[in-house]
């Protein structure tokens, strides 16, 4: 009996392995942040999963994840995330500034990123250009106007000086924006959950239940696994490929509204870089194939929150050098993704081994009639 359990209990494993070993990888990797902080003769508190979900990976790469695992689901890809995110937290921010109105900064922020992602969809979808380079092109673009209008606009407008966008203090919008709902957090149960990081899980489960329940989520899936196919099935193929740009710009507003919410300003010249880079290492580990067509949504939340745990990590470590940090976070990230994607690679291969490794049984004896 304590074999049948074992051996279903070791089945049950290997199942949620299959489908959700995004969740292992984290718990893994929150393990190792926990030794860490350990080791340094420091306690291991609720305090730094908290900061993990506060992070900007977290809260604002992690929410535009979402949209790039949408993209790289159908087979596409956005490398212009960064850039657009610099282009409409301006923004937002000049129109704060201007209006001091709450409302008008929201849809400013949402207006903003649906347009700037049409421009990608549309060129990608409909003229024929590839992904790749569409988004190449607005990635220079879009960080190149957020640094003409910081250095044109007047500084009473911007908010600061020529080189960044900043929320001017003072106001009650300012208060509830800027400092309760971006840096306030909700307690349940003496554990501090930030509001942003509630406002991130909130789009977590959304776009879970749309990929997974709606017929718009079956056909992005389809469109990635088979576009000939979907086509013949009734998909509007170019239709969707152009959908998912302009779903990821819309969730580019949303963190645009993060960061200024969280930060209160940002700079052009700076702010961003390589975010599209963060973007793609949370949705890969989050077990969302590079090839399109599969992936859990999910798996963005775990993944998010892994390479953010991976820095906290990195800057636990007193001995790393500033200068070799990033060579020790992509050692990780390809160790990471490699135990993801050798284990269904060995798994196949033991599978493979064992069918082989059957008795044939003898041929049934035909009797004549």
């Amino acid at each position: 009996m304590e074999v049948k359990n074992s051996n279903g209990l070791l089945r049950g494993l290997s199942s949620v392995w299959r489908g959700h070993s995004y969740i292992y990888v984290f718990v893994v990797i929150l393990l190792v942040y926990a030794v860490t902080i350990q080791a340094n003769g420091k306690t291991f508190t609720s305090g730094h999963v908290s900061s993990i979900l506060s992070s900007q990976n977290t809260v604002i790469v992690g929410t535009m994840a979402i949209g790039m695992a949408l993209v790289i689901i159908t087979g596409q890809i956005d490398l212009s995330i960064g850039s657009m995110l610099v282009l409409c937290s301006g923004v937002t921010i000049i129109v704060f500034n201007v209006t001091g109105n709450v409302l008008l900064t929201v849809l400013a922020a949402l207006g903003s990123g649906l347009f700037l992602g049409a421009v990608n969809g549309v060129l990608a979808a409909y003229a024929g250009i590839p992904p790749f380079i569409v988004t190449l092109g607005t990635m220079l673009i879009y960080r190149s106007l957020a640094l003409w209008a910081v250095r044109e606009i007047p500084p009473s407008i911007s908010g600061s000086s020529s080189s960044q966008f900043a929320m001017r203090s003072g106001s009650p919008s300012y208060e509830w924006l800027r400092m309760q709902f971006g840096t306030g957090s909700l307690r349940i149960a003496g554990f501090a959950i930030p509001y942003v990081a509630i406002l991130f899980l909130v789009f977590i489960a959304l776009f879970v239940a749309v990929a997974h329940n709606t017929k718009y989520g079956k056909a992005v899936y389809a469109v990635g696994s088979n576009h000939k196919a979907a086509r013949l099935a009734g998909v509007n193929v170019q239709r969707i490929q152009a959908s998912v740009f302009m779903v990821t710009g819309l969730l580019v507003g949303i963190a645009s509204i993060i960061q200024a919410s969280k930060v209160g300003n940002i700079t052009p010249a700076s702010s961003g870089r390589s975010y599209e880079m963060y973007a793609i290492a949370a949705v890969v580990l989050g077990g969302i194939a590079m090839a399109g067509g599969r992936g859990n949504m999910a798996g963005v939340l775990f993944g998010a929150l892994s390479y953010s745990a991976i820095d906290f990590i990195i800057v636990s470590i007193p001995a790393l050098s500033a200068d070799i940090q990033d060579t020790f976070q992509g050692l990780v990230l390809i160790l990471v993704i490699l135990v993801q994607t050798a284990g269904p690679v060995i798994r196949e291969q033991f599978a493979s081994r064992r069918r082989r490794s059957r008795p044939v049984g003898p041929k049934p004896v035909e009797v004549p009639v």
